[in-house]
């Protein structure tokens, strides 16, 4: 029995050393990781416990701040972890960062990165630009309720009434005086001209406008409004304008749907310079030279200014090309030398000039062409030049043939028309002429009749 307990007493103590090594590895385990810990967490605080840089590397490129004990008040407390001593490293980061000053300078870096040159653009050129309110006074042909019915509304003579109709726009103030440009179709629909135009500005200010003038042609017109504090934005160069740059559309596209008058803004590029447009069949309205962008242009957006980089209007939101009826980013604007030598004109004389040449043209027909001994039938035949005209102060003869019309190959007097169709008094017309079989360039002045 004895035997017997001896070795009972000898197995219990054989389990019981084995878990007392366990709490040894645990307890060395633990502590290793609070040592990686602190040597990851705050190298600051180790290097300050391993005695500064003396201890380490003597060479040792770090730069290390200490603040004298009479500067700190309290001696030999180290200045690890931004506490003030005389032996510690203070980590110039954490400093400018904790510190009212780095906060300040890290607010002031993401104002800085947000502030975008388009952010200052439409800081820029937003206030002048106005929401346009034009109510029309239409007339229409109906039947009252009770002549509804199909069947009776056959015997019953239509009546003529007359309802108001707003329609909405933008426009842009260009002149401390209180001109604002925008485009036709804002202010006149069809034979209709508007009855009553108000200008609500963007700072709430609701402003009657006066119309001082409209070219259908050009699809401009001109408003003026009376008010002290009037912003005006600043006018680009349409010979500055290039391919690619930023353009940013600024204008009201909610019409009425919104109380405020705060302009809405679209960035994109401009796409392409120079575009032409046929008339469309039965309209007045011919677009030459426009600005193709693919910012966002939306009903309401038409009359609103396009705006560059710099804050300066490049051009006069006018149309898209959508088969959707939305914006596809094919947007057109008018470019801005054009809009300024329309105004002048509207503000001047109260509306556009008609233009003159003294030049007439024909088709070269077959029969033309076999009489004159003419191989090339694309063009058309001067027939008749007015004395002391602008065609002949250009050096036109009759006989010659013109080829080109702003770069144009003109095929046939409709297409010779319609290249010259809506010049403005001043404009200067560029004709390739074509002469006893010589090419040779000549430059139209248009006069006024």
């Amino acid at each position: 029995m004895q035997n017997l307990g001896e070795r009972h007493t000898g197995y219990a103590t054989a389990r019981r050393t084995p878990m007392a090594v366990w709490y040894i590895l645990a307890a060395f385990v633990g502590a290793l990781l609070g040592i990686v810990f602190l040597v990851v967490a705050y190298p600051e605080a180790l290097s300050t416990l391993s005695g500064g840089p003396a201890a380490g590397n003597a060479n040792s490129t770090q730069t290390y701040i200490h603040e004298s004990p009479a500067s700190s008040g309290q001696p030999g407390r180290s200045s690890a972890f931004g506490t003030p001593g005389t032996g510690g490293i203070a980590d110039p980061r954490a400093e400018s960062r904790r510190s009212p000053a780095g906060l300040i300078a890290a607010n002031e870096a993401i104002t800085t990165s947000r502030r975008t040159s388009i952010v200052s653009a439409v800081e820029r050129a937003g206030p002048a630009v106005v929401s346009i309110v034009a109510t029309f006074q239409m007339q229409r042909r109906g039947f009252s309720s009770m002549f509804d019915d199909p069947f009776f509304g056959h015997f019953v003579v239509p009546r003529l009434y007359t309802r108001e109709e707003p329609n909405t726009g933008s426009g842009v103030i260009i002149d401390e005086a209180g001109y604002i440009v925008t485009n036709a179709h804002v202010v006149q629909l069809g034979d209709y001209t508007a009855r009553r135009i108000r200008a609500v500005l963007t700072d709430g200010r609701s402003l009657a406008c006066t119309l001082v003038g409209v070219d259908v042609m050009s699809d401009l017109a001109v408003l003026h409004v009376e008010g002290e504090d009037i912003p005006v934005a600043a006018l680009g160069r349409s010979d500055d304008i290039m391919t690619g740059e930023w353009a940013i559309t600024i204008g009201n596209p909610l019409g009425l749907a919104v109380e405020d008058a705060q302009p809405a803004v679209a960035v994109g590029v401009v796409s392409a310079l120079g575009r032409n447009f046929r008339r469309q069949q039965g309209s007045r309205t011919v677009y030459r030279d426009m600005i193709q962008t693919d910012a966002t242009i939306n009903p309401g957006n038409s009359g609103g200014p396009l705006v560059n980089a710099f804050g300066e209007v490049i051009g006069i939101n006018t149309f898209i090309l959508s088969e959707s009826g939305g914006s596809e980013g094919v947007g057109f604007a008018i470019p801005i030398d054009r809009v300024r030598r329309v105004a002048d004109e509207l503000i001047q004389y109260g509306g556009p000039r008609r233009g003159w040449t003294g030049l007439s043209v024909i088709d070269i027909t077959e029969y033309v062409a076999q009489e004159l001994n003419i191989d090339n039938r694309l063009g058309v035949l001067v027939n008749e030049i007015d004395p002391d005209s602008p065609a002949d102060e250009a050096g036109i003869l009759v006989m010659d043939v013109i080829r080109k019309i702003n770069g144009e190959v003109v095929a046939s007097y409709p297409e010779a028309r319609e290249a010259l169709y809506g010049s403005l008094v001043g404009d200067s017309i560029e004709l390739e002429v074509e002469r006893d079989g010589r090419l040779m360039p000549l430059v139209l002045h248009i006069a006024e009749l």
